[in-house]
């Protein structure tokens, strides 16, 4: 992504919303005191190691859910793009995309197809598959992702979709990023569902052992009744599932790219608005950004009396999982040290080994460093201590 793409956003769209993205919660603090930023992307998914045309299982969905009226607990999951309820071991190495439904024996019953084509998700990079259940009860969905997996024959093609259960209503949402052509076995493809015997099956219209792409695009199956589904395209909205490193992290200062890591550590002296950017399987886009205020003034006197109002002396640097190694000093006039700490949470209560100090002048200083531990920054002043 080019700087001028960065500067549109920032300029444009300055209300626009990333949800499914963070970079953090706005920090205030000191010139200099280093501040860690974090993004963060949705939940990290569990990523699963298959056999070219395995079939992988049981795992948790992590909440009972209904399909052709009967409830389950536990999945499996296709390599070749699909899920099921069933352990179907006679399809294992079925390849060719079959239209639904379909009662024979070697093809997958009881299962989502979204999409089944051929695919290998084996080669170096591996996982390609991610499942985890996402939110809280009962509202929960379980999210089985395909990233960036390449398809049979295609290599350079890759596909990137999701298959969504959800909680209390059962329904199914197939979400594709990405479903390239290829012209191993026709392109061809299967979108749909499929009962436990396969003479009951719902596919999505033109997408039934056809040939087809797809690019964001979505469908939504919802069951009708226990032998029955209605399917309707809904808006693509991929799921914030995080698989495994197929997902890049980059941090923009003023327009300019300052890290590719998910972490970084800034000490700026002035107030400094940071971008966080996240591309998720080589396909979406996530933008968020977090301000870290620079309050230039640390105060030269505080009134530990216990009125509540500037009782204690602290450096500003929060919230605490922010800051990395910091250190405070205190000295009396004749040098000594009267208060120390690493919390920069902490303030000095004006006194030493639990008596109150003598309202007079106090020498502070303060240290800290990066986690690299290159850079070590230090600071000093003075503070009167009013009682």
């Amino acid at each position: 992504m080019g700087k001028l793409k960065l500067i549109f956003i920032l300029l444009f769209f300055p209300l626009l919303s990333f949800s499914q993205l963070s970079a953090g919660v706005d920090d205030t603090i000191n010139p200099g005191v280093p501040v860690t930023l974090t993004a963060n992307y949705g939940m990290v998914g569990i990523g699963i190691n298959t056999t070219d045309d395995g079939v992988e299982g049981p795992f948790p969905i992590g909440f009972e859910f209904t399909f052709f009226g009967n409830k389950y607990t536990q999945f499996y999951i296709g390599a070749n793009g699909w899920v099921s309820f069933s352990p179907n071991p006679n399809a294992k190495g079925t390849r060719q995309p079959f239209g639904v439904p379909s009662s024979a024996d070697y093809n997958p019953k009881n299962c989502i197809l979204g999409p089944f084509c051929d695919l290998i998700p084996i080669p170096a990079g591996s996982p390609y598959i991610f499942y985890q259940t996402l939110g809280k009860a009962p509202s929960r969905n379980l999210t089985v992702m395909w990233c960036d997996c390449p398809m049979y024959n295609c290599m350079d093609s890759l596909a990137t979709f999701q298959i969504v259960l959800y909680e209390g209503s059962n329904t199914v949402e197939n979400h594709i990023m990405k479903k390239p052509f290829c012209s191993w076995l026709n392109n061809n493809a299967t979108l749909g569902v499929q009962n436990g015997n396969g003479y009951i099956g719902f596919p999505v219209p033109g997408h039934n052992a056809s040939s087809w792409t797809a690019y964001k695009q979505a469908w939504k199956y919802t069951p009708a009744t226990a032998d029955s589904f209605q399917i309707a395209q809904i808006p693509y909205d991929l799921k914030p599932l995080t698989p495994g490193n197929k997902l890049i992290y980059r941090w923009y200062q003023g327009g300019e790219e300052i890290s590719e890591d998910q972490t970084l550590i800034v000490s700026p002296m002035e107030t400094t608005t940071y971008v966080a950017y996240a591309r998720i399987c080589a396909g979406d886009e996530f933008y968020d950004t977090v301000t870290v205020f620079v309050h230039q003034i640390i105060p030269n006197a505080f009134t530990p009396n216990n009125d509540g109002m500037n009782d204690s002396f602290k450096i500003l640097g929060l919230p605490v999982e922010n800051i990395t190694r910091f250190q405070i000093q205190i000295f009396d006039r004749w040098g000594q040290v009267i208060y120390e700490s690493n919390k920069i949470d902490e303030g000095w209560d004006g006194t030493f080994k639990g008596k109150p100090c003598p309202p007079e002048v106090y020498n502070w200083m303060i240290y800290y460093e990066t986690n690299s531990r290159k850079d070590r920054i230090s600071n000093k002043g003075q503070v009167m201590l009013i009682r």
